[in-house]
């Protein structure tokens, strides 16, 4: 059998691709996985959910307003703890999601330029900051990083192909994506832009629009079900957040602000990990983009779209009144990274030289900054094992779990491991106070990083796995 040099070529490059994300993002990972209030909760509704053969009509509840998200986080969630059954199973399926979403870019690379293609997409995605430092966290916001380059992938697809399904696909991605945090809303942005490269063909146009609808419904259809329950009482309060209660939030930004500050330091944050080097990023795209129209060089349609698709979350943005926390502009992950491997590989097309020095300042930048996070900022789940070890060599048996006030941020992820081992009975009780945001009680038994724990009795709120699932509920009463 004859050697096919470029195809074993090929699969070198997949493997250097797929062992670079795996290793950016599972390496020191007992120190990285993010183990705090929100993480521990969606742990439990997960396991409560399995061992008590309840599918959660609802996801987490929205800190910005009176409404949730919907439940297929929490469907992935129950998933990974089936899969992978260990304390810190969601969250390693999670780590593997994203490796998954490197492949997804590599894809695109190869499918738009072929093998170089592969090789550029897949290793900027790779070691792009803004991915390597949410791989290791378990919230509905950093699943949207998934979700948003499944549907440019699907997206691709369709312009390739224009098969019926991969429009119902990308308008299921798009669904999804906004089911799992709404500040993927825009991904409505990347549909229109899809319908709008048609040349003009409204019979075309008007089979993509329906059949990436029916995709949104197939998304949708856990909530579409509650609000038939329940007299649209979920539609009403996301309705009522986006007429009044979204006016509680104002944060002015500028035309200008938006243009030289907010979208540059965007990507340099997400690629590199250094806000200024957006700046170049972009400067380079200007440059880039005078040469193809001097040169009259041809530009995909696949990146029509993203350009109409960046115009409107342009336009988005400068009217969104809320605040902007790294953890909402996740969802610009996927147009940032395939933007600006997009750069890197149309300069390589132009000078070789030029192409690879730009990849690897990237390529060393990143490498840099995601080695000095990974160990300059450690999570604070290793706190919380300390501590339950601790607690461990003091008591045995089962806890039950008291927390003064809304002391979460160390009560529920004690609480979680407890849950996790079937230890939460009526053995042993627990106090938990978190002294970062109280003044807490002396006479603890346990003292770290100001997360206090007692052993005598107080008046205190106790935390069990059906009241943590009732949260799910919190903004429309009790099931």
């Amino acid at each position: 059998m004859e050697l096919n040099y470029r195809q074993v070529n090929k699969k070198y490059w997949w493997l250097l691709i797929i062992l670079t994300a795996i290793f950016w993002r599972f390496w020191e990972f007992g120190n990285r996985w993010v183990l705090n209030q929100d993480q521990a909760r969606d742990a439990v509704i997960g396991l409560y959910s399995i061992r008590n053969g309840a599918w959660p009509e609802l996801g987490s509840p929205s800190s910005a307003g009176p409404f949730n998200f919907g439940p297929w986080y929490d469907y992935i969630i129950m998933f990974w703890e089936i899969i992978i059954p260990t304390i810190m199973g969601p969250w390693i399926g999670f780590g593997i999601m994203s490796v998954f979403s490197v492949i997804m870019y590599a894809k695109i690379g190869q499918l738009l330029y072929g093998k170089k293609g592969l090789v550029f997409f897949g290793l900027v995605a790779g070691m792009a900051v803004g991915q390597v430092e949410n791989s290791p966290d378990m919230l509905n916001t950093v699943i949207v990083g998934v979700s948003g380059i499944s549907a440019m992938w699907c997206g691709l697809k369709l312009i390739k192909t224009e098969k019926w399904w991969w429009a119902t696909l990308t308008g299921m991605a798009v669904g999804l994506s906004i089911n799992f945090h709404f500040q993927a809303m825009g991904g409505l942005g990347w549909l229109l832009a899809l319908v709008l490269v048609n040349k003009f063909d409204l019979i075309k146009r008007f089979k993509w629009a329906l059949e990436m609808f029916l995709g949104l419904v197939i998304a949708f259809w856990p909530l579409l079900v509650f609000d038939i329950k329940r007299n649209g009482v979920w539609i009403k309060s996301v309705i009522e957040y986006y007429t009044i209660g979204v006016n509680r939030f104002y944060t002015p930004v500028r035309w200008l602000t938006e243009i030289k500050d907010f979208w540059p330091q965007l990507f340099g944050a997400v690629i590199t990990g250094v806000n200024n080097h957006g700046y170049i990023i972009l400067s380079l795209a200007m440059i880039l983009l005078f040469i193809m129209l001097i040169k009259k060089i041809k530009i995909d349609k696949f990146w029509m779209v993203m350009g109409v698709m960046f115009f409107i979350q342009i336009l988005l943005m400068r009217n969104y009144k809320g605040v902007r926390s790294r953890e909402y502009m996740i969802t610009f992950h996927s147009m940032i990274i395939l933007i600006t491997s997009w750069i890197t590989m149309e300069f390589y097309k132009l000078n070789k030289y030029v192409g690879l020095l730009i990849l690897g300042g990237i390529l060393l930048i990143a490498s840099i900054n995601n080695w000095r996070n990974i160990y300059k900022y450690p999570s604070q789940a290793k706190d919380v094992e300390e501590i339950k070890k601790q607690l461990d060599e003091k008591i045995e048996g089962k806890v039950r779990v008291f927390q003064y006030r809304q002391s979460d941020m160390i009560a529920l992820p004690l609480f979680y491991l407890y849950y996790f081992e079937n230890r939460i009975g009526d053995q042993n009780k627990l106090w938990v106070c978190d002294g970062n945001r109280y003044e807490c009680p002396q006479g603890e038994i346990i003292l770290k990083n100001k997360y206090r724990i007692y052993e005598t009795d107080q008046k205190w709120d106790e935390i069990t796995a059906e009241n943590v699932y009732d949260r799910l509920m919190v903004n429309y009463g009790k099931k």
